[in-house]
Parts: C-alpha cells; sequence; structure tokens
C-alpha cells in the first residue's frame, strides 16, 4: 500500500470511528425515567412500583433491583445482594413507556435502596431509598386535592413540594402517604402529572392514591400500581377499587366517581369478610358526603347510600376530599350523631390508659375530609355550621394531617402548613378487647395532649433522601 493510500484509509477510519463513538455512548446512558411512584402492596410485606421512560417501545423484562441499605458501598449498587422483581410494560400515546413490578419479601423496620431498569438490558435509574416501619404503631400522612395545574403547574408543585417537607419533618417515620384524590387539574396531562411526581419524597416513601373527579381518564391508571384492584367493583375509565392490609387496619380505597352503590356494597363486604381481624376498618374515597358545605340533592343521594355501607359493615373512619376545606364530624349512624354512652360496654376491657377527658360511644363512623395540600384552589365554607360537624378548617392555606394508629387507638392532628399551628386534634380509642357490641371509645382532648401522644410516633432517623452516589 503507497504512503497516499494509507493516508487515505486512515482518514476514512478515523472518520468512521468518530461516527460511531456518539451511538456507543447514548446506548450505554442512562434513558430519562420519570414519575416513579409506589403503593402499599397487598400487606405490609410488598410494594408495587410504578414509572416510565421516554424511549419508545417496550422494555422485554422492565424491573425493580432491591437491596438493604446496609449493603450498599462506595463501589456503588450491589447488586451481587440484591433481589430482581420483573415485571410489565405499556407503550403510551405520547411516545413514553409505563412500567409496573411488584418487590416481595420485606422486612418491618427496616432501610432498602432500589433502582429499575430503565430501558435495554443492564440499564438502570439512579439509586434511592425506602424504609419499611413498625406494623404494630404507625403514622401516616392524609393529603387531598392537591390538584396540580387548577392555579399554575410551577405555583402548585411548589405548594406541594413545601406541604410535603414540612409533613415529613413532623412525621418522618411515616409508613404511607394517603391521598384523598383529584392529584391533577385535567385528567388527561401528562405535564401536571409530571408536577405532582417531581417532589423528591415521592419516590422514598410509599403513596396510596384515590381517583378523584379531576383523576377519571384511562392516564390515571398508567401512573399506579394498586394492589387487590377490582376492575368489576366501582370501575371506571380511571380503575375501580382496592384494598391492602397494613398491620391491624384494613384500608379499602373506593371509587366514587361510580354510583353503583351494589358492587361497593359487596366490595366493602368481601375485603371485610377476608380480614375479619382487622382492627381498624378505614375507607377512603374522593367526594365527601359530610361536607362543610350546604348539601345538594347528588350529595344528599350518596351520604344515604354509601353511609348505609358504611354502618352495616362497621367502618370506623371515612377519609374523603373534593371541598378542599378540612371537615372532622362527629361519629354518624344512620345519618344522625351519635351520643357518647357513659360507661363501657360490658364483657370489654379498656386501653391500659385512658387520657382525662375521655369519652365512650356505640357504634358509628368518623368522616374526615381534607383541605388541599398546595394551595391551588381554594373554596369558601358555608356561613351555616352543621349538627354533624365537630370541627371546620379554612385557612385559605394548604393542610395535611398525621394519622396514628396503634392496635386501640386512632389519631389525627391536622396542620397548617403557612406556621405549623395545630387546626385540629382528635383521638379515639377501642377496648383491648370488645365485646359483641363492637363498641369503641372515643377521646377529644386539648391540643397540647395530642401533640405529646404524637411524639411516639417519631422515630430517631433521616428524612427519605436520594442516595449519593
Amino acid at each position: 500500500m503507497t504512503l497516499c493510500r494509507l493516508g487515505v484509509f486512515v482518514f476514512f477510519a478515523a472518520l468512521a470511528i468518530a461516527l460511531l463513538l456518539p451511538a456507543t455512548v447514548l446506548a450505554t446512558e442512562t434513558p430519562d425515567v420519570s414519575n416513579i411512584v409506589f403503593t402499599p402492596g397487598r400487606t405490609e410485606n410488598e410494594l408495587n412500583f410504578t414509572w416510565q421512560t421516554t424511549r419508545r417501545g417496550t422494555v422485554s423484562e422492565p424491573g425493580v433491583q432491591v437491596a438493604l441499605r446496609s449493603d450498599m458501598t462506595d463501589a456503588g449498587f450491589p447488586e451481587d445482594k440484591s433481589l430482581t422483581f420483573t415485571g410489565k410494560s405499556a407503550a403510551l400515546v405520547d411516545g413514553r413507556t409505563s412500567h409496573k413490578a411488584t418487590v416481595s419479601g420485606l422486612a418491618p423496620s427496616t432501610a432498602y435502596i432500589y433502582r429499575l431498569g430503565a430501558g435495554q438490558t443492564g440499564e438502570w435509574s439512579d439509586i434511592y431509598e425506602f424504609f419499611t416501619g413498625n406494623v404494630e404503631a404507625y403514622s401516616a400522612l392524609l393529603i387531598g386535592d392537591v390538584q396540580i395545574g387548577a392555579k399554575d403547574i410551577n405555583d402548585d408543585v411548589a405548594g406541594w413540594r413545601d406541604t410535603l417537607e414540612k409533613a415529613l419533618l413532623i412525621a418522618p417515620n411515616a409508613a404511607f402517604i394517603l391521598s384523598a384524590g383529584d392529584q391533577v387539574q385535567t385528567s388527561s396531562s401528562q405535564d401536571e402529572y409530571d408536577g405532582f411526581f417531581s417532589p423528591a419524597p415521592m419516590k422514598n416513601l410509599p403513596f396510596v392514591p384515590t381517583i378523584g373527579n379531576h383523576d377519571n381518564n384511562e392516564l390515571y391508571s398508567y401512573h399506579f400500581n394498586v394492589p387487590n384492584e377490582n376492575f368489576k367493583s366501582g370501575a371506571t375509565a380511571a380503575g375501580g377499587n382496592y384494598y391492602f392490609t397494613y398491620g391491624n387496619s384494613l384500608f379499602m380505597v373506593i371509587n366514587s366517581n361510580s354510583l353503583n352503590y351494589w358492587q361497593h356494597a359487596a366490595f366493602i363486604r368481601d375485603a371485610a369478610r377476608k380480614h375479619r381481624d382487622a382492627r381498624w376498618k378505614i375507607v377512603m374515597m374522593h367526594h365527601s358526603i359530610y361536607g362543610p358545605d350546604i348539601p345538594r340533592s347528588a350529595t344528599l343521594h350518596m351520604r344515604k347510600n354509601f353511609g348505609s355501607i358504611f354502618d352495616k359493615y362497621g367502618i370506623d373512619a371515612v377519609l374523603s376530599g373534593h371541598d378542599h376545606i378540612y371537615v372532622r364530624t362527629r361519629f354518624m349512624l344512620k345519618e344522625q350523631v351519635v351520643q357518647p354512652l357513659d360507661d363501657f360496654p360490658a364483657r370489654s376491657t379498656p386501653p391500659a390508659e385512658i387520657p382525662t377527658g375521655a369519652v365512650i360511644k356505640p357504634k358509628g363512623t368518623l368522616y374526615i375530609a381534607a383541605a388541599t395540600s398546595s394551595g391551588s384552589k381554594y373554596y369558601d365554607p358555608a356561613s351555616q355550621f352543621f349538627d354533624y360537624l365537630a370541627e371546620r378548617a379554612s385557612p385559605y392555606v394548604p393542610m395535611f394531617s398525621q394519622i396514628n394508629i396503634t392496635n386501640t387507638s386512632f389519631e389525627i392532628i391536622s396542620y397548617r402548613t403557612d406556621n405549623m399551628s395545630v387546626a385540629d386534634g382528635f383521638v379515639m380509642v377501642k377496648p383491648s378487647t370488645e365485646s359483641a357490641s363492637g363498641s369503641v371509645l372515643v377521646i377529644s382532648i386539648p391540643v397540647i395532649a395530642v401533640l405529646g401522644a404524637s411524639a411516639a410516633f417519631i422515630l430517631i432517623r433521616k428524612p427519605p433522601h436520594v442516595v449519593p452516589m
């Protein structure tokens, strides 16, 4: 080969290498991973993950890799000590791909790390962590009507992020976030969902979603992977009813956009029968049947039909939203306020410690409506204060609630985020052993005592965060 021919060969060889190098780099880059969220599984031993990638097509075997936080080293994710859980993918219309997978075999009170299958084989997301709590005594956060996009997406996201950060300072050991629905303003808006999932804590804490009237679209189903979902019960385009157990509690989440009351009743009946030993039976649905305003005919219809279901199956508490105003009712039975009793029911064992001022009540359901937790939209309450209301708060600032649950007690403490003052504090306690009547004890105590009781739920650990690489 002459010198001239050798020069031409080298030139074209170098050009070919230069053209190939960018493709090689792109193939090894981690694709964009977004909208990461995980819900509780069927029990406290499982978590259901959902995430999205921007590459077209589906991942052949999308999966979640999970390892103990203590096995993390400077070298990175301890793949040799991890477990991989594979799932399924579905292509979305905008070129994104939605992935879902379930992690099982989790131990209580344990710190874990995880990463998500993001593209082709061997490609993984950044590393995140979560912490499984103590199921014997645990906290949850209740939020309502974040409704990203109702005002301005950026402003709404800022308010939502601020609420989450402040809530986790109050309850750093929270087992999960309970959402009463309306995550977004426009059910078909991917941009609003992007904003909703953007706060860092959403990647570290299980999230329990409810289908609000603003969420009622198929896009919702691509963002959440919920346990025990019944697509024949209360189903709309967004999904159906579902339930899970956590420790001593049975949580049943109702799609109240469906008014097929027979299906809702059958769903609650079946879930309650499967978990007869549940100490607390809690329902969450978006629409409030005991709201802060003069009820419309549609609300009265829901109150009559849903209320009779909750009465029949002995629901302890119903958590809702929709009105953007905080409400806690008195205990209700057959649409009437239940008056306290003078003593514990016969053949029941009171808890070892009963706070001063405790009152005892017969059967009935506590109804709680969460206020907006982002400040994206506020409503004015009615001037009239209805007899079923025990507390109503409309401070025109975002709010959230901390719920603390033990074998005998259910406590809710509600905060306003501007000054972190307590807007409402309430505790109900069941006897350690109940009589056949299933009566419960209710405690309404001063705010100072409530705050003192809640301190016992705070574990000494750092709030969840992204693991540094």
